[in-house]
């Protein structure tokens, strides 16, 4: 039986990064298309951009996966084709984004970074009177 051949790294490597750049060239067109308000052309656009990822096996960036509706595969802008808010619900918090598109609704976990409370040393401020 043959053996088959191994691919090099390097090719791969080329590969992936091609990939990667042509996904965020197609997510940047499709967000323009967009603010135009032609969704259909976005849709075809991240269409062949998820495509060319599932070729090249390479990953979506999470910057572009995130922006992007898993249903209807249109970008998600804030104010035009998406809804964002913050939800609270006892120690956790999440981000729900809603696409208005489709309707398609998914919620993120999100940590609130914690404030420091400033204490006031009472040896600094009794030198300061």
């Amino acid at each position: 039986m043959p053996r088959r051949r191994q691919k090099s790294s390097r090719n791969t490597k080329l590969v992936s990064r091609i990939a990667r750049e042509r996904i965020e060239k197609l997510y940047s067109l499709a967000v323009e298309e967009t603010h135009s308000g032609n969704y259909k052309y976005a849709q075809q656009l991240m269409e062949l951009a998820k495509r060319i990822s599932m070729k090249t096996r390479t990953r979506i960036p999470r910057k572009i996966k995130r922006w992007v509706c898993k249903n209807c595969l249109v970008p998600l802008i804030p104010g035009r084709t998406a809804r964002i808010r913050i939800r609270r619900d006892g120690r956790s918090s999440r981000v729900i984004v809603r696409c208005e598109v489709c309707g398609w609704i998914h919620r993120y976990p999100y940590k609130p970074k914690r404030r420091k409370v400033n204490t006031i040393n009472s040896s600094t401020y009794a030198d300061k009177e």
